[in-house]
């Protein structure tokens, strides 16, 4: 009998990416986190647009990769 370690992939993971997307990403997670600290509302909209459009940069660089 042989058993797998291997975890299970599932659809929360994500394909290794190159240093730039990651950094697309992690500009959208310092948006998120300045939006989630905003009590003006037209603040935490565009901080969150903000987010919005890095992740879009980051799945197209990831798709063209």
């Amino acid at each position: 009998m042989t058993i797998s370690l291997l975890a299970p992939r599932n659809h929360l993971e994500r394909e290794p990416s190159d240093p730039r997307t990651e950094g697309f990403r992690a500009h959208a997670a310092e948006c998120r986190e300045l939006a989630n600290r905003c009590w003006q509302e037209e603040s935490k909209r565009r901080y969150e647009e903000l987010a919005h459009q890095w992740l879009e940069l980051a799945e197209q660089r990831q798709r063209s990769a």
